[in-house]
């Protein structure tokens, strides 16, 4: 969630608590650290936000920190204390209140209710589980399902690891070769496009123009506010009301030009091939319309491959070679190479001559 823009104070109030002794309710938290009925302890974890009819302000309201719950008697003291305001008991390690998560009003004016502490406290969440608060989990049930999924994760990075780099040695005899050597023709052709007319090419012809949207820019136009309560963890409550500016989104509108261009594209491919050494590699012979006329054409890049056929026994195999090595490895040659056990596809980088 992001940060409110503007952040209005509206004041400190007390939190409120119910005695469990005696059944006293709704006592202030700041002021009535005991019950005045009964004298019992107030117990922190049972502080609650207020509704609005039971607001009570504090006056000249100066922080000192979340409240120290005494490790003797648990009593909820001050958080300069030293000592424990009930037993006497020294404060010096002792641990802050757990304090609830905020308040926030929503759409209907009400405060939506929070009783989930902020502050880890095992024994305080079993309350809350036993109370129907928080949800009751199976003792380990998310461990398993993690180690499961981890479990599965390993194996199947085991398993491409094993596909990649399982490999056994073969040999083999080339039984042929491959090659084939081709030449791209592009055209010369009035080609339909469109831009913003500020970047229009220089070339352009045909050009109509049309408002179009380019892009937007934010406006402001108002605020959402909304109330929040926030825990003290001293008996108090800070309220403040959070505002979000609202934007709406403007339209910017510039000219769009759309044009002709000529440009060379792409038209066809001439190939030629051939299955052995004596065919020798060549390139294609061309007859092109060219020229700077809109159908004229002219060549453009050129592309050659040359494999190699390897036979072992039954096996077949083809490796895309480099031409010097294509035009050394002759037919009835020998040579060693690596074969992965799981695809059966050869490693031509590592064909090796026998012997």
């Amino acid at each position: 969630m992001s940060e409110p823009d503007r952040i209005e104070n509206l004041g400190t109030y007390e939190m409120i608590w119910d005695c469990k002794f005696c059944g006293t309710q709704s006592l202030p938290a700041k002021t009535h650290k005991f019950c005045p009925n009964c004298g019992a302890a107030q117990d922190a974890r049972s502080r609650r936000f207020p509704s609005d009819d039971e607001k009570k302000a504090v006056e000249n309201y100066v922080s000192q920190g979340a409240d120290l719950i005494c490790p003797a008697c648990s009593t909820p003291n001050a958080a300069t204390a030293k000592f424990c305001q009930q037993c006497g008991a020294p404060m010096e390690g002792a641990q802050k209140v757990e304090t609830l998560h905020s308040q926030v009003r929503d759409q209907d004016e009400k405060f939506q209710a929070s009783e989930v502490r902020s502050v880890d406290n095992v024994a305080y969440e079993k309350d809350l589980r036993a109370a129907g608060v928080l949800p009751n989990a199976a003792a380990g049930g998310s461990k398993t399902g993690l180690y499961v999924l981890i479990g599965i994760g390993a194996l199947a990075i085991i398993a491409i690891l094993v596909a990649i780099f399982w490999r056994k040695d073969a040999s083999a005899v080339v039984a042929g070769h491959e090659w084939e050597r081709s030449i791209d023709i592009q055209t010369l052709s009035a080609v339909p496009g469109g831009t913003w007319c500020d970047s229009m090419p220089f070339d352009a012809y045909n050009i109509s123009r049309s408002r179009e949207q380019r892009s937007s820019r934010s406006i402001p136009v108002g605020e959402e506010c909304g109330v929040r309560r926030i825990d003290n963890g001293d008996g108090t409550f800070s309220e403040r009301r959070e505002c979000q500016t609202v934007y709406e989104e403007e339209p910017i509108y510039d000219d769009y030009c759309s044009f002709v261009t000529n440009q060379w594209v792409y038209a066809r491919s001439v190939e030629q091939m051939g299955e052995s050494l004596t065919d020798a590699p060549r390139w294609p012979l061309l007859q092109l319309n060219s020229g700077t006329c809109l159908g004229c054409e002219r060549e453009g890049g050129r592309s050659e491959s040359y494999a190699i056929t390897l036979q072992a026994g039954d096996k077949t195999y083809t490796c895309q070679v480099p031409y010097a090595f294509w035009e050394q490895a002759d037919v009835g040659s020998a040579w060693n190479f690596k074969v992965s056990v799981i695809t059966g596809r050869p490693d031509c980088g590592s064909l090796e001559p026998t012997g």
